[in-house]
């Protein structure tokens, strides 16, 4: 693939043990706006995914990741992703956490084998958040008047010029409790844990490494390099050969301020700024 390429880290004249880096909020933005603000490409990264898995020279796989995490869509679309190739492919799946593998950094390690985290790695935060802004008062300050024909009483649900009914809450607010049930149902099922020991522990905070580990999230304390060294036990290699996937020269914000405006995609600039004002649930820390 063009955008696609293998770095080799360790000259090892073993089995090969591949890394997949997750850097950023877990998000798919597919317009040039975005691209130079978040280092995370969703659909690279699942075309990694996938080439890492079906590679037969690639025997273990490290997921190394530092994300606060992101969309709950995304989030889930890479766990099935690793879950139903791992159950395909056999690989052993270990997960190296850097500074942060919060919410859908967390939700996306669960398929793993074994996780790792930094000792000052800070993890966890289970749990969904969803929010808006309330424009109403700023409008009649300014005698903004928004006119809006709808089909229903709740098509315009959340809508930031006016205030939001408590029906409009209780409808938002299950939403989130069913999302919230996924994510409770994949960290008991990745962590082989009770659902209510799960639930006793995910209110959305951050834990240390430490804190993790006591409380059965994460396997060990430690750094890259031990999960490399858990992964090459897993295939049983002494001298792993380590190659990590880089994507070539994305197309960054650099990039489009120094283009001629004719080339600039207006029409995706425009698009990206509106669904930044549509709420969103996200597995995300704040």
């Amino acid at each position: 693939m063009k955008w696609m390429k293998q770095l080799r880290l360790e000259e090892g004249l073993g089995q090969t043990i591949a890394i997949l880096n997750v850097d950023g909020t877990i998000e798919d933005s597919g317009n040039a706006l975005s691209a130079g603000a978040n280092t995370f490409d969703h659909q690279v990264f699942l075309q990694e995914v996938e080439d890492a898995f079906k590679n037969s020279e690639i025997k273990a796989i490290i997921l190394a990741v530092d994300s606060p995490g992101g969309g709950v869509y995304e989030s889930d679309q890479i766990y099935q992703k690793l879950k139903s190739l791992k159950e395909i492919y056999q690989k052993p799946l270990v997960v190296s956490m850097g500074s942060m593998a919060a919410s859908g950094g967390y939700y996306i390690s669960m398929p793993a084998d074994k996780i790792l985290a930094n000792r000052f790695t800070m993890t966890g935060s289970i749990g969904v958040i969803m929010s808006t802004y309330n424009y109403s008062q700023l409008a009649d300050k300014w005698g903004i008047e928004e006119l809006v024909f709808k089909s229903g009483k709740n098509k315009d649900i959340l809508n930031p010029m006016r205030d939001t009914t408590q029906e409009e809450m209780q409808i938002m607010q299950g939403i989130i409790d069913e999302y919230y049930g996924y994510f409770v149902d994949v960290v008991a099922t990745g962590r082989k844990m009770d659902r209510q020991a799960v639930i006793s522990i995910a209110d959305g905070r951050v834990y240390t490494a430490s804190q993790a580990k006591s409380l059965g999230l994460i396997d060990q304390i430690g750094d890259l390099d031990g999960a490399i060294t858990e992964a090459a036990k897993m295939i049983n290699e002494t001298n792993p050969k380590v190659i990590k996937y880089k994507k070539d020269d994305l197309f960054n914000l650099n990039t489009l301020l120094s283009l001629p405006s004719s080339r600039l995609d207006f029409s995706g600039i425009k698009e990206d700024l509106q669904n930044s004002a549509v709420p969103t649930a996200m597995y995300l820390y704040r």
